[in-house]
């Protein structure tokens, strides 16, 4: 769609409007801005729609589209526009609105969570998805979401053992196959993080012991096998791992660089995999010398 025609659909909005507002005093320019911001939306012109949902926002206080109003403006803020700061503001209003609305409000708590820890501000996201908890209403899929979340957080912070008890609970209440595994790779990712090995290769061995996991999780979770088998000092069964998933890792380059330092590295694999803003496990802080390479290998 041109702009001319948006131009054109914005004239016949307003007199469709105009004739459906005939006689029962319809919010005439709430109806046209919701109107113009639902196409520009979906026809790509979103700096137009941006324009259109706020107009709506002002304008329809009592709206009953105002959630959709809202989210739209979050995903154009931060997916599009790139400006996530004006998207966490938005996020902030809206989660009042909506406060005393549990199941409209709980998608954008958690949301706004993600763009809190997004910027680092991980206290603040850990705040946010405990309201989620509080908001679920008992739904299992929700609380173990949030819980997975309220984990990796913890995680970082290095309060290893809060996201144990989480990702435990989470793993319990997952509904299905694919957030049990998705959990599952979670802990034993924190298992490795506290050099617990066993209960690595345990966690890692029942992902790829599920017929419904997904594809790209198992291949993650071998890679992850490999490491944890290559700090017991089996190498042979490390190098087995990697050679299964040459083909499928998403980046090939990096197992067969795996491959060539097998049995070389200098540093622990849990170390390997900190994320970026990790803190190390408590039992590191001292550890090593001036040789010892913190690598971060993002595994996602």
């Amino acid at each position: 769609m041109t702009r001319l025609r948006l131009s054109a659909l914005v004239c016949a909005l307003v007199l469709a409007a105009l004739c459906a507002a005939c006689g029962r005093g319809a919010d005439l320019g709430a109806e046209v801005d919701l109107g113009i911001a639902r196409d520009a939306y979906s026809s790509g012109y979103f700096l137009e729609a941006e324009t259109a949902y706020e107009r709506y926002l002002q304008s329809d206080p009592q709206g009953r589209h105002r959630l959709e109003a809202w989210t739209r403006l979050v995903e154009i803020c931060s997916g599009v526009m790139g400006d996530p700061d004006k998207a966490v503001t938005l996020l902030e209003t809206a989660t009042l609105e909506f406060s005393g609305r549990p199941k409209e409000n709980w998608p954008l708590l958690f949301r706004l969570g993600e763009l809190y820890e997004r910027r680092g501000q991980r206290r603040k996201a850990l705040d946010v998805w405990g309201r989620c908890l509080d908001t679920a209403g008992g739904d299992t899929a929700k609380i173990a979401q949030a819980q997975v979340r309220m984990a990796i957080a913890n995680r970082a912070l290095g309060k290893t053992d809060i996201a144990v008890d989480l990702l435990t609970q989470a793993i319990a209440k997952a509904p299905d196959t694919e957030s049990k595994s998705r959990a599952m790779y979670e802990l034993a990712q924190t298992y490795s993080l506290a050099w617990n090995w066993p209960k690595t290769i345990a966690m890692l061995d029942g992902i790829l012991a599920m017929d419904k996991a997904p594809a790209e999780l198992k291949v993650m979770s071998t890679f992850l096998l490999a490491d944890a088998y290559e700090a017991e000092r089996n190498l042979p069964k490390a190098r087995e791992l990697l050679v299964s998933i040459k083909d499928s890792y998403p980046n090939p380059e990096v197992v067969i660089n795996r491959l060539a330092s097998l049995g070389q590295r200098n540093e622990s694999p849990a170390v390997a995999h900190l994320q970026p803003g990790d803190s190390p496990p408590p039992d590191m802080a001292n550890a090593g010398s001036a040789d010892v390479k913190m690598r971060r290998v993002t595994a996602k």
